[in-house]
């Protein structure tokens, strides 16, 4: 009986401390993203290399939307518009674009925080809570086998003395 009891205290134990970090009141997990510096993860730094790293798209999508979309919405300024204009229009707005971008990048990272922080219980915690028990699954098995090795030894122990 004693090696059940310890192995499910371990169980118990390993069950605990997931629940323990979706906890209510300003605990867990909602304290640890309160704490979170985004400007340790996305700065000025990392931010113009992003832009770098998404640059060829954004010259696609420029590109397309100068070409394709902006004669479908405005056909007379599309008569006015050639390849050299486009070209002029597209450096200009990826000029903006490269300086705007690590603001854009911050205010929408915070933004996300704030917003995942606020549905954290509602919309979060059954995904993540659930996801968290599958994956600490083996090390409850591990809780209770040790729990379980544990009572063994006790009564080994104490029925020797």
């Amino acid at each position: 009986m004693i090696p059940l009891m310890t192995g499910l205290l371990g169980w118990l134990i390993a069950w605990l401390f997931v629940k323990l970090i979706f906890w209510p009141n300003h605990a867990g997990i909602k304290k640890l993203l309160g704490q979170l510096d985004i400007s340790l993860i996305i700065n000025k730094e990392n931010s113009k290399q992003q832009f770098e790293a998404i640059l060829p798209t954004i010259d696609q999508q420029l590109n397309d939307f100068f070409t394709h979309k902006l004669g479908a919405k405005l056909p007379m300024v599309s008569m006015f518009i050639g390849d050299k204009t486009i070209e002029q229009l597209k450096e200009v707005f990826v000029e903006e674009l490269r300086e705007i971008f690590p603001y854009l990048i911050q205010h929408l990272a915070a933004k996300t925080k704030n917003d995942f922080s606020e549905n954290l219980s509602t919309k979060w915690r059954p995904l993540l809570e659930s996801s968290l028990l599958k994956a600490t699954r083996i090390y409850r098995i591990i809780a209770f086998s040790i729990g379980i090795v544990w009572g063994i030894l006790i009564l080994i122990l104490t029925h020797h003395v």
